[in-house]
């Protein structure tokens, strides 16, 4: 039997799961990111935003101590071969549960090595993974380092090769850059800090023996690391459906989801969101809290660009409306900087760093208290900024303010560093 839930209960549900609703935001950094799951990790910014979205009083330091003194958490690439944040003792859990997805960026490197050597009429130089090993010797004595410090002590990675070979009027790309992030996928680099800041992009890498010299990636059977990684995708954004895990994981196979649910059936149950389509699954632990009463005080937030909870459904429209998704996500499917209220998308945000200023434009006019409640939040965020002389400005759509493109002419996106 299917137990019937509304979208406000699901949505408040998640939104407190999440420590987004007012009273639910934590306090220990990595007990949090336990709670919601790997958290995107780029652009640089976008996981000390969203850590700061779900933590009383975060710190950025914080976030920096876990990441290179006590190395509690790592970021490695997972779902979707994109790049995440995620506890250090959780990296083999996920890396054997996204392994078959991941892991032809050695061969498929070898692959276009060759085609581009034929193409050019020369024999290839040497093969991935013997560019893999000379990696591997030069970071052993030199520490972490840069793909351009790599590549200055290893000439070779600054060859060009076929971006596509099926394309070659895409051009070429430094087979460093293909290289490094294919040895990520493979566990054999984990990156290290950044070099130029906290909002820095520039990556410097270190292999992942190193780093972390008793781990051990192999520990864990794929079957058994992708019932965890399911159950804690549930735990996080639950009530979900077949379709929402398949896609959170990068497109594995319906009917291998539909296998790994049904092994955990015994901590699950059913559901159906009136106003949605097919069916849905919950921890069984967490039912009682999404059929609690509904708590009076309002919730609102902003989450930057790619947040996690942002992108973790196959269907955004049980918490946005179908006529504003083309306005939240880009042509990649990547979501800009969302406002939040009461586990609804209500509009959009940016933030222009370089001008300390903050943008947010409501879909729809707001109510008085959640304009409010926007601005408490961006004068928060402008703090953690620390922005001198922050302006905010904050209003609603107007239609002439869409570009075609579908992005506001007038606001560029986050900004850079």
């Amino acid at each position: 039997m299917l137990v019937r839930v509304t979208r406000d209960q699901a949505n408040r549900h998640v939104f407190a799961k999440q420590h987004l609703a007012a009273g639910s935001r934590g306090r220990n950094l990595l007990s949090v990111v336990r709670d919601i799951g790997p958290i995107r990790a780029t652009p640089a910014l976008t996981p000390y935003l969203s850590l700061w979205s779900r933590i009383k009083d975060f710190r950025r330091e914080d976030l920096e101590t876990a990441l290179h003194d006590s190395r509690s958490l790592v970021r490695v690439l997972c779902m979707q071969a994109r790049l995440y944040l995620l506890l250090a003792d959780e990296y083999p859990v996920y890396f054997q549960a996204t392994k078959p997805l991941l892991q032809h960026g050695l061969c498929d490197l070898d692959d276009l090595l060759s085609e581009t050597s034929n193409a050019q009429g020369r024999d290839s130089p040497m093969s991935s993974y013997d560019l893999a090993q000379r990696v591997l010797e030069i970071l052993s004595t030199r520490g972490p380092c840069t793909v351009d410090e790599l590549a200055d002590l290893l000439p070779l990675l600054n060859a060009r090769v076929l971006h596509d070979p099926g394309r070659p009027k895409l051009g070429y790309s430094r087979i460093g850059t293909r290289l490094i992030p294919a040895m990520c996928a493979e566990g054999l680099l984990v990156r290290a800090q950044t070099r130029g800041g906290w909002r820095s992009d520039l990556w410097s890498y270190t292999a992942l023996s190193s780093w972390f010299p008793a781990m051990d990636l192999k520990s864990l059977a794929h079957e058994e690391a992708l019932r965890r990684v399911v159950s804690s995708y549930v735990a996080a954004f639950g009530p979900v459906t077949v379709g929402d895990v398949s896609y959170w994981l990068g497109g594995l196979a319906r009917r291998q989801v539909a296998a790994v649910l049904m092994a955990l059936s015994d901590r699950l149950v059913r559901l159906q969101i009136m106003g949605s389509q097919g069916e849905y699954f919950l921890l069984k632990e967490d039912l009682e809290s999404l059929l609690a009463e509904v708590p009076a005080e309002r919730s609102v937030c902003l989450l930057p660009p790619r947040d996690s909870y942002t992108m973790a459904y196959s269907d955004s429209g049980r918490f946005l409306p179908a006529t504003y998704r083309e306005r939240v996500y880009d042509r990649a499917g990547e979501a800009l900087g969302t406002v939040w209220a009461d586990g609804y998308v209500v509009g959009l945000w940016w933030l222009h760093l370089k001008e300390e200023r903050i943008s947010v434009r409501f879909f729809e006019l707001a109510d008085p208290e959640t304009m409010a409640l926007v601005g408490e939040e961006a004068l928060r965020l402008g703090r953690f900024l620390e922005a001198r002389a922050l302006d905010i400005e904050i209003g609603s759509f107007a239609e002439d303010e869409w570009s075609e493109e579908g992005a506001p002419a007038p606001l560029a996106g986050m900004g850079r560093p």
